[in-house]
């Protein structure tokens, strides 16, 4: 006899596990200066990767517009991109030469369309 349980269901827990490694709703720290440290740090780190992502947005709206040769569309797209990358250079979220990396190839590609 065959049976109808399909196979997903075999390959899942019955139930999820206590607590995820990475999420925990407490702290280690047990003093408050640290603890209070680790909650910066948290509140750090979500700016940080909504600030990069950002950032990524804006570069590969350049790209895109460099991919189908919409000269334009790049241009203005690169207007937007560049204070952008000066602004999170100059606040330590990327690198300053990173940053000069990315404005100057960015110029050269749309140049050449």
């Amino acid at each position: 006899m065959i049976d109808a349980t399909p196979r997903a269901a075999y390959n899942c827990r019955p139930f999820p596990p206590p607590y995820s490694f990475f999420e925990r709703s407490y702290t280690l720290a047990n003093i408050k200066s640290a603890k209070k440290r680790a909650r910066q740090a948290v509140k750090r780190n979500a700016r940080n990767a909504s600030s990069r992502s950002m950032l990524r947005t804006a570069i590969k709206k350049v790209v895109n517009a460099v991919a189908a040769k919409d000269k334009a569309g790049a241009e203005a797209a690169y207007k937007a991109a560049e204070p952008i990358m000066d602004r999170y250079s100059s606040r330590g979220l990327i690198h300053k030469n990173k940053a000069s990396r990315h404005k100057s190839r960015l110029t050269a590609h749309i140049k050449a369309l």
